[in-house]
């Protein structure tokens, strides 16, 4: 009874707490799984909508006062036809679309933008396919009585209460101005109307960004909470990920590069660098005080070799031409081993030339 207990509240230890790793952060975005605030994206169309609708406005009343005076200036025509009807009717639609097309293209435009610039552009043509798990009955009722559809719908029903009570305590402060639009010219109605709009438009852009601010930090939580991963979720995901070819083939790279940095970051410290001369390069370190036998610190052939010969160069560290030698080094010891006995005296020849160059007190008796 004691095991079952433990394994039940380990199994219910298994909380995820752990924070989404790249991969899981890939698999999702592909999947379709992103977070963005609609919030945010309607504030900022409106926002640019009430910009694009002050910046056109002079040319857009222009328009409209030109145009209505042609159309209503064939009103009526002795024998009203059908066709007549039909022409009136296209030039009223064709002004209303000309005349909203800025603003329109605005909003849209930067409803665009602030859709891109939350998640980028993230077109999956596999999720176009059809799904029958898409269309399924039950799922999608079960997904509209969900709890996140029911806050949604709360969430929305608020925002509209807002908004409107905003529109219409706008209007209801320019209503007599408003009434009185009947005995107004055409030029100051329609500049009465616009900075109405503004006035509406703008109150409830500040009131949208400011909601889109708080919903884009609700949908970022939730997106990152929906994707928290338990630690037996990391295991298993580095062991899938690591038992992958082209994986271990990466991390072996890394590693290779990671160890030929560390050995180019030692050639300053070696007392000797034997080249023969531009395919085999081997340093060479011997401190009597820690190194039984002197120590190759670095080696290479071809590019590396000459690369080795560089920055010993660089770094003041005496360069030795001796072929023979440099190819038995090169064979007879890895990078942090020392040479092997049957090398001793060569090296210790070369340490002695070296020396004597630098001015040193030759080392004694411990190569021989």
């Amino acid at each position: 009874m004691t095991d079952y207990l433990e394994l039940d509240l380990q199994l219910f230890a298994e909380d995820k707490k752990e924070p989404a790793t790249p991969r899981r952060r890939q698999m999702a975005r592909e999947r379709g799984q992103i977070f963005s605030s609609q919030d945010l994206v309607s504030a900022v169309s409106v926002f640019f909508a009430v910009i694009a609708l002050r910046l056109g406005f002079q040319h857009t009343s222009d328009l409209i006062a030109k145009r209505s005076v042609e159309i209503w200036s064939s009103l009526p025509p002795p024998e009203p036809t059908i066709g007549w009807a039909v022409a009136v009717l296209r030039d009223v639609f064709g002004l209303a679309a000309t005349a909203s097309a800025p603003v329109v293209a605005a909003a849209a435009l930067f409803a665009f933008g602030a859709s891109v610039a939350q998640v980028g552009l993230n077109f999956r043509p596999a999720l176009l396919a059809p799904d029958l798990a898409r269309i399924n009955p039950l799922a999608g009722m079960a997904r509209l009585f969900s709890r996140r559809s029911l806050e949604t719908c709360l969430r929305s029903l608020v925002k509209v209460a807002i908004v409107s009570f905003l529109a219409w305590n706008t209007l209801r402060r320019v209503w007599p101005e408003l009434s009185a639009l009947v005995i107004r010219d055409l030029v100051s109605s329609l500049g009465l109307i616009k900075e109405v709009l503004e006035k509406v438009l703008l109150n409830c852009s500040v009131f949208l960004v400011f909601t889109g601010i708080l919903d884009y930090v609700y949908q970022w939580w939730e997106y990152e909470k929906s994707l928290m991963m338990t630690p037996r979720e990391i295991k298993d995901e580095m062991k899938d990920t690591e038992g992958k070819p082209e994986v271990k083939a990466a991390i072996r790279s890394r590693q290779r590069q990671l160890a030929r940095r560390r050995m180019m970051q030692e050639v300053p410290k070696a007392d000797v660098v034997v080249v023969n001369p531009t395919h085999y390069a081997v340093a060479l370190r011997y401190k009597i005080e820690s190194d039984p036998a002197p120590v190759v610190v670095a080696k290479g052939l071809d590019d590396l070799a000459l690369r080795i010969r560089r920055i010993a160069e660089e770094s003041g560290v005496y360069v030795v031409e001796d072929p023979p030698l440099a190819q038995a080094l090169y064979r007879a010891a890895d990078v942090g081993e020392m040479i092997p006995e049957e090398l001793y005296q060569a090296v210790a020849e070369v340490l002695a030339y070296v020396y004597r160059l630098s001015g040193k007190t030759p080392l004694e008796g411990s190569l021989r």
